[in-house]
């Protein structure tokens, strides 16, 4: 019987509602609340000092504030609709609280990694990239025969049940990661964050087994 994942659910309606947030203010205020919230590699490390406007948290904080901060829409479709395709299987593996661990906790160590990176720079960085890479790893480790189902249109505006399986894309996804990584500089793109995200998504979500069957949650989009 399917379960609805709650903390699944709770993690995608509160990062689109920060993009929300972040829509109804003024291109000025927008970036005032990035360099605020988000993760300013010269601020967390103590190496510049932020304007009494911008100070408003411990930079260690912002390693969580900065999850929930999006670059624009692609930046939140593209996490959203990662976070949907395995967010789902890992918490049915995992449980709820483990899973909301595993994205808060590989979001921040992913953004401190990528920060370290460019410990002077005071370019702001944010977005729940290593946070979903996280979850991706979680479902490496706990269930990696997994197969998502997936409802998809076809002619006549009918849906047809699919299968696909994980692991294959985590693969392709872990190539694409160290080919960023490889080839990073000048780059948007915190592959480092998200590569790092993957390998504590995977340590914080142990070892074990947690429900039962072939390991895989449906789920439809």
């Amino acid at each position: 019987m399917s379960r609805l994942p709650l903390a699944t659910i709770i993690l995608a309606v509160v990062l689109a509602a920060v993009f929300a947030w972040q829509l109804q203010l003024d291109a000025y205020h927008d970036m005032q609340a990035v360099l605020a919230l988000g993760v300013v590699p010269a601020h967390l490390f103590g190496l510049r000092i932020p304007p009494p406007s911008l100070d408003l948290l411990p930079p260690v904080v912002t390693l969580v504030t900065a999850q929930g901060l999006h670059g624009g829409l692609g930046h939140l479709v593209g996490n959203l609709a990662a976070h949907a395709f395995v967010a789902p299987t890992a918490e049915f593996r995992v449980g709820p609280l483990r899973l909301l661990a595993v994205f808060l906790v590989a979001g921040a160590v992913g953004l401190a990694v990528e920060a370290a990176a460019t410990p002077t720079s005071t370019i702001p960085i944010l977005g729940a990239s290593a946070s979903v890479a996280g979850i991706i790893g979680a479902v490496a480790r706990r269930a990696p025969q997994a197969r998502v189902r997936l409802a998809v249109p076809t002619r006549g505006f009918r849906l047809r049940r699919v299968e696909i399986p994980v692991l294959p894309l985590i693969a392709f996804w872990l190539v694409a990661q160290v080919a960023g990584i490889a080839f990073e500089e000048g780059e948007p793109v915190a592959f480092l964050a998200h590569a790092t995200g993957f390998v504590v998504g995977a340590l914080v979500a142990g070892s074990g087994r947690r429900g039962s069957g072939a390991g895989d949650f449906p789920h439809r989009a």
